[in-house]
């Protein structure tokens, strides 16, 4: 059983890894419009999906659902990091234009992916995700917890999941956008039971490798064939969940589905192929270091790029080689001394997040 628990968090682990991969592409300045726009159409949604694979039923209900253990330890892996880094960026943003504006504590404590724009607080917009997947899963523990001795809780979930998703995908835009993302949070409230609901589907594929390639195949077919449909009347021509730029909720919906399927049944094959394993692996227990460090390393590389002659091609492969590099390099130096920059509990005296474990 040891070895099978193994492989399947492996698998977790590498489309973890995948969908950081995918991020840090999606943002190098130099990346091909089609290939963002086809990034963009699910890779926000795969994470919550995978937030709610890993939760564990049985661990929660041993130890305890929504108590101030668990309230402490998402706290330290998700909003620490959020509010530091935050707090970094903005004031090395004021430092370069020499201007200190107070309000933008108060848009940076607020978090939403508005008040995180330069305008306002001057920080990383990458951030909005921290904070909303704390609101996320924090509402998912309350509803297990509200629903552990519910029958057909599993047909409940799924009601409840459609409701999230309408609320996520139609609640009224606010102008300074929602507190720590809620608005964003009842869209990754539905991703996450989904996740939860196809984990079991996903732990009876482990075995099957060629039924997972086709499967992940066939995902890709219809996220390739559907996605450009879904860019008519965006803004930015290209789907953006952190300011609900959805385009059309149904495409949406199923592009975002697709796409985290692809990636989920790839990553069960992959599991299977050791030497491709340990890198993506390795990916994916950074993810959190690497959506902190990578943006400002692509943005400050596209702007040398783009001084030099070098083709489009080379500067997008560079800049993502680089761009994870540093990163990790940047991790590797600083975390032994500041691991509460990375959420990493293990200077609170809880249990690491990097471990088999937090994936329950």
């Amino acid at each position: 059983m040891y070895g099978q628990e193994r492989k399947r968090y492996a698998a977790l682990d590498i489309a973890k890894g995948i969908g950081i991969l995918l991020v840090v592409l999606g943002h190098c300045p130099q990346i091909w419009t089609p290939a963002k726009q086809w990034i963009f159409s699910f890779h926000v949604p795969l994470f919550f999906l995978i937030a709610g694979m890993v939760w564990d039923r049985t661990t929660h209900e041993e130890n305890g659902f929504l108590n101030g253990a668990f309230l402490a330890k998402k706290a330290i892996r998700l909003l620490v990091p959020c509010f530091l880094w935050g707090a970094a960026y903005m004031l090395a943003r004021m430092l370069v234009s020499r201007s200190f504006k107070p309000e933008s504590v108060l848009w940076l404590l607020y978090n939403s992916q508005r008040s995180l724009s330069v305008p306002r607080a001057g920080s990383l917009t990458a951030l909005w995700f921290l904070s909303c997947m704390f609101v996320t899963v924090c509402l998912f523990e309350g509803i297990q917890h509200l629903l552990r001795k519910t029958k057909q809780r599993e047909w409940i979930l799924l009601g409840l999941s459609l409701v999230f998703a309408a609320l996520g995908l139609f609640l009224p835009r606010l102008a300074i956008g929602y507190p720590w993302n809620v608005d964003i949070a009842m869209l990754g409230l539905a991703l996450m039971i989904w996740g939860s609901l196809l984990k079991q589907i996903m732990e009876k594929l482990e075995e099957k490798q060629g039924l997972c390639l086709l499967i992940s195949l066939v995902s890709l077919a219809i996220l390739t064939l559907t996605y450009r449909l879904n860019l008519q009347g965006l803004p930015d021509h290209y789907v953006d969940v952190s300011n609900r730029q959805f385009g059309n909720p149904a495409l949406f919906l199923l592009d975002a589905l697709c796409g985290s399927v692809f990636v989920l049944s790839l990553s069960v094959f992959l599991s299977g192929f050791s030497l491709l394993q340990l890198p993506l692996c390795r990916m994916g227990r950074d993810t959190i270091p690497l959506l902190l460090i990578h943006k400002p390393v692509v943005l400050a590389m596209g702007v040398v790029f783009g001084k030099m002659a070098v083709s489009v091609s080379a500067a997008l492969a560079i800049e993502f080689v680089l761009a994870i590099v540093i990163s990790e390099g940047i991790y590797v130096l600083t975390s032994p001394f500041f691991p509460f920059l990375y959420g990493e509990s293990r200077c609170f005296g809880i249990e690491s997040g990097r471990t088999i474990s937090r994936y329950r």
